[in-house]
């Protein structure tokens, strides 16, 4: 599905019209829903996190191709930082933010593609000291 379809659907689940999005979204016009509904335009990645503010949903279930907001195998960046009690967020002048729970930190997209792929080196980092002490339990695969 692409980002429009998306936005319909999750939309309609939430039981809201696009006039009532637009209006969540600060007074977008429904038409302009609508394109981005029909795929006629794409959001700007800015609206894309309102949308997904306004929709109460984490901006991967909207776009899945946006680099460090792709659904990967596992769980997206934004999850894990919700799992440990931090959010994603932008301000009225388009920059994105992390919450953290004493306050919170302007950051760039390129810092947070660093940060997920800093998560996912530490990860794997971590799994091989994990089977490394419990060595005697690991079971290679046949060759």
């Amino acid at each position: 599905m692409n980002i429009g379809e998306n936005i319909r659907r999750i939309r309609i689940e939430k039981h809201m019209t696009q006039k009532e999005l637009g209006e969540k979204l600060g007074g977008i016009s429904q038409q302009q829903i609508g394109r981005w509904e029909n795929g006629d335009k794409n959001p700007k990645i800015e609206t894309v996190i309102k949308i997904a503010r306004a929709l109460g949903v984490p901006v991967s279930y909207l776009n899945d191709s946006l680099g460090w907001l792709k659904e990967p195998k596992y769980m997206p960046l934004e999850k894990k930082l919700e799992q440990i009690g931090y959010t994603l967020g932008e301000n009225e002048d388009g920059y994105l933010w992390i919450n953290y729970p004493d306050g919170t930190l302007e950051v760039t997209m390129d810092e947070l593609s660093s940060l997920e792929s800093d998560t996912d080196s530490y990860l794997t980092f971590k799994l091989e000291e994990l089977k490394k002490k419990n060595a005697k339990d690991f079971r290679p695969y046949k060759k």
